[in-house]
């Protein structure tokens, strides 16, 4: 059966669908996710020329429901998951492309179903054409028994794609890329994903690992709450943004809260998984979208919950500053060099001085915050640099200090450091702290 859906062709092709087989076949498998499966699987038939005759991906997940039809497909640039108010790892696809994404490389795509309805499956099958994806054809829906629900779906007249893309290490690197943070997150659950029966690794991206755990107590200290905390530092951007995923005792998602080193001054790449009975308690309603604080509606819950995330901020901060002294600072302080951002130096003993003084102290404000030198205009940071070296050579060095108290907070180690480095040879008779 033919239906019509309330676009055009024209406006398909217009709207921005992806331009890499790779992000197409990364959003299939979202769907599949976003039905709630647990396995994905990606089968490429091809031949020994590498020519592909078909690209399936498959999955355990709901189904399609009939009824939602018009919606799912009916609807461009809008979906039924649009209207999911609590910001989860589980529903990813708001829009609706991904079911006309495979235009990119394929001729059609056919989708089969099984979906449980009024307690019997139900099966039928949607297809769209590539010319004439203003309509899609619906067969009628019929009984099965002791199968399983989910869907495959199949893109079929593939062009311009050989299998060597699918097949390749950049492929996989991807996927694992695109996946690897949630299939971490689920790893308790059985989540997995397979391209032609090998499952997708992702171990090769985690970087550094850290796993603890805290005990929080309620204001009046008379019931206490154990948290798993799993942080892993990954070693390339990940397909997801930076968050704190936090998870029931049954090892499910329940909520996920941006951290506050979402910046890209640097390269970290991060995420934190929080396990708890704690957020057994969690509903829905109970989150506030606009600013992720109120996760509980009693007062008590509430306390301890913004005591675990200035735990967690606290936590990521003493990480962070750990990565930049170790990896990044010393390729900013070359970029600066390298750049001419630094003032000019003589051969002289003194300017050599002069010079590993700057260095010693930008190297201490940047570990203290990376931004500092993010979205900055390049006269204004040689402006800086040059200032800051005026001012070391003076006895207003001493004033340095409490500039950067104003601007930027600094825990005791890090003071003592800063004076340290402000207690010149040079200047130590002029009285500097």
């Amino acid at each position: 059966m033919k239906k019509n859906t309330q676009i055009t062709n024209l406006s398909i092709e217009s709207a921005g669908l992806p331009k890499d087989p790779k992000l197409v076949i990364a959003e299939y498998i979202w769907n599949g996710f976003d039905a709630k499966a647990t396995k994905v699987d990606i089968a490429i038939d091809n031949n020994e020329l590498g020519y592909i005759n078909s690209i399936s991906i498959s999955d355990n997940g709901e189904g399609i429901v009939f009824d939602t039809l018009p919606y799912s497909f009916g609807n461009f640039l809008d979906s039924v998951k649009k209207n999911s108010i609590k910001r989860s790892s589980y529903t990813r696809g708001k829009k609706g492309k991904g079911r006309f994404s495979f235009s990119l490389f394929a001729t059609r795509a056919i989708w089969n179903t099984i979906v449980k309805e009024e307690g019997v499956l139900k099966t039928y099958r949607i297809q769209i054409d590539r010319d004439s994806k203003e309509q899609y054809d619906v067969s009628e829906s019929t009984l099965v028994e002791n199968q399983q629900t989910g869907t495959r779906v199949r893109l079929e007249g593939v062009f311009g794609l050989n299998s060597s893309h699918l097949e390749s290490q950049e492929f996989i690197d991807f996927m694992a890329q695109e996946f690897g943070w949630f299939l971490y997150l689920n790893r308790d659950l059985g989540y997995t994903i397979r391209i032609n029966g090998t499952p997708l690794k992702y171990d090769h991206l985690i970087q550094e690992t850290d796993l603890l755990s805290w005990t929080l107590y309620s204001p009046e200290g008379d019931s206490s709450y154990t948290f798993q905390v799993n942080y892993i530092r990954w070693n390339q951007q990940i397909g997801d943004r930076y968050y704190y995923y936090l998870r029931n005792s049954e090892k499910r998602e329940v909520a996920k809260v941006l951290s506050s080193f979402n910046n890209n001054a640097i390269d970290f790449h991060h995420s934190v998984y929080v396990t708890s009975n704690f957020f057994d308690a969690f509903e829905q309603e109970d989150i506030s979208v606009s600013t992720d604080i109120n996760l509980f509606t009693g007062k008590e819950k509430q306390v301890v919950y913004r005591n675990l995330l200035t735990e967690l901020r606290d936590f990521l901060d003493r990480k962070q500053k750990k990565y930049v002294r170790e990896n990044a600072v010393a390729v900013k302080l070359a970029e600066l060099e390298k750049k001419g951002f630094l003032p000019n130096y003589g051969q002289t003993e003194k300017d050599r001085k002069r010079k590993e003084t700057l260095l010693a102290l930008v190297q201490e404000i940047y570990i203290i915050d990376p931004r500092i030198f993010f979205g900055v205009k390049t006269d204004l940071i040689r402006t800086y640099l040059g200032f800051l070296d005026l001012l070391l050579q003076t006895e207003k060095s001493t004033e340095i200090l409490p500039i950067l108290e104003k601007a930027i907070p600094l825990s005791d180690k890090e003071r003592i450091r800063i004076k340290q480095i402000l207690i010149l040879p040079d200047n130590l008779d002029k009285g500097a702290v």
